[in-house]
């Protein structure tokens, strides 16, 4: 019994290292569409976005840019609409709004056509997939200060671009 035990409580140990990547590592499920079910978006995506893009063009300098990818289908998408209105209401001005729409292959297209225009092709193509993120970014240097995902909150986006309006404001 005791054998039996220890070897059960062993192989759940080895068990656990595989089920904690699995969260972590997991590949985003994506639709017979190939859209991404941002459900299973792993907890790491986020963190790779947190990029060097270099200094932004001179059209989107001196006030921090919101970048959300956006697409009709996506359930999050929906969730935080209002909220990501009520913060463009409230920043309007006071920082850029640009979303890249991937609701299908053509506005995707024209999104990826624009995030060149805008230099920030390479946020796009880490992104593009992630519907529902929106980065903050600091033009000046490029630097993505926060990226929300899901986000129905706020003060998360107020405190995100006053931290970057603060960064210009000092440099």
């Amino acid at each position: 019994m005791k054998r039996a035990l220890g070897l059960t409580a062993a192989l759940l140990l080895a068990a656990i290292p595989i089920l904690s990547a699995a969260q972590t590592n997991a590949p985003a499920m994506h639709d017979a569409m190939g859209r991404m079910d941002n459900m299973a978006m792993p907890k790491s995506a986020m963190k790779q976005n947190v990029m060097a893009l270099g200094s932004l063009p001179s059209s989107l300098q001196g006030k921090p840019v919101v970048v959300r990818i956006h697409a009709d289908w996506c359930p999050a998408c929906k969730s935080t609409h209002a909220t990501y209105e009520g913060v463009q209401k409230k920043f309007s001005g006071k920082a850029t709004f640009v979303t890249f729409d991937v609701t299908d292959a053509k506005t995707a297209a024209a999104s990826a056509t624009n995030a060149a225009k805008l230099g920030l092709t390479k946020l796009f193509d880490a992104d593009k997939t992630a519907t529902s993120t929106v980065a903050v970014i600091n033009p000046k240097t490029g630097a993505v200060s926060a990226s929300l995902y899901n986000d129905n909150r706020p003060a998360d986006y107020a405190k995100a671009i006053d931290a970057v309006q603060a960064q210009l404001q000092h440099s």
